[in-house]
């Protein structure tokens, strides 16, 4: 069955009317993101990913799709072409990953499904969201909670509660224990969170998985028991592989 798609406000449209109109996923005329690349992405269902070798406390993790064919060229035109009119697209990928992370940590008796949830997206560098003009992985998180709180019926929040300490590099750029080495103790809480508030982690890729172990770690260090994290794509050991379709 076919997911519903979110669909983009005034200033998403205007935004696309403004970048073009070609599709982000294969770059051919028409709308932003064309009904090929549109079915490609709702051929896959979300599914909980590990990268290998995964790092010590790194939480569940879902993800959306494989970051794969059309995925990678629609979240690199999200992030660095301004195309904010996909936050809705990438918003609903995230969120249906979220679900399955809930369900199942509500399943194994580590959230009760009445308690609030704090959405909490990685924390983009300050030269970034300068670059960029807007903060876009908190926009994913905030599409995404909206979204979420229809599929799962829970109250889900999302806040940017976590920011960067001092210069760290772009982790598209690294290996495996540079990434790691990059963030470690580099990320701080922006403001002070109630202990004890489930939180659910929310980034765009998931790869060696650095970025959500040290979110992690921060936010156990505050009391808040991190039920999961939810990616739109992973990146595959296999980039071929199509298991877990």
């Amino acid at each position: 069955m076919r997911e519903s798609w979110v669909a983009p406000g005034p200033v998403d449209h205007a935004a696309d009317l403004l970048l073009g109109r070609t599709c982000a996923g294969c770059d051919r005329p028409g709308p932003l993101l064309c009904p090929d690349c549109r079915e490609w992405l709702d051929g896959w269902g979300p599914r909980l990913v590990r990268p290998r070798p995964a790092p010590a406390g790194l939480p569940e993790v879902a993800a959306s799709a494989p970051y794969v064919g059309p995925l990678r060229p629609i979240i690199h035109r999200y992030k660095e072409g301004g195309a904010w009119a996909l936050a809705g697209v990438l918003g609903e990928r995230v969120a249906l990953a979220g679900a399955l992370v809930l369900a199942t940590a509500a399943r194994e008796g580590r959230w009760d499904a009445i308690a609030e949830v704090l959405v909490v997206p990685a924390p983009s560098r300050p030269q970034a969201v300068r670059r960029r003009g807007s903060d876009v992985t908190a926009r994913l998180a905030g599409r995404a909670s909206a979204r979420l709180r229809a599929l799962s019926r829970a109250a889900v929040r999302a806040d940017a509660v976590l920011a960067t300490t001092g210069p760290t590099a772009d982790q598209a750029g690294l290996g495996t224990a540079a990434r790691r080495a990059n963030l470690d103790h580099r990320l701080r809480l922006r403001h002070p969170v109630p202990p004890g508030r489930p939180v659910l982690l929310v980034d765009d890729v998931i790869t060696t998985g650095a970025t959500l172990r040290e979110m992690t770690r921060v936010l156990h260090t505050a009391g808040c028991p991190v039920l999961g994290a939810a990616t739109v794509g992973a990146t595959p050991r296999d980039p071929d592989s199509r298991a877990g379709r």
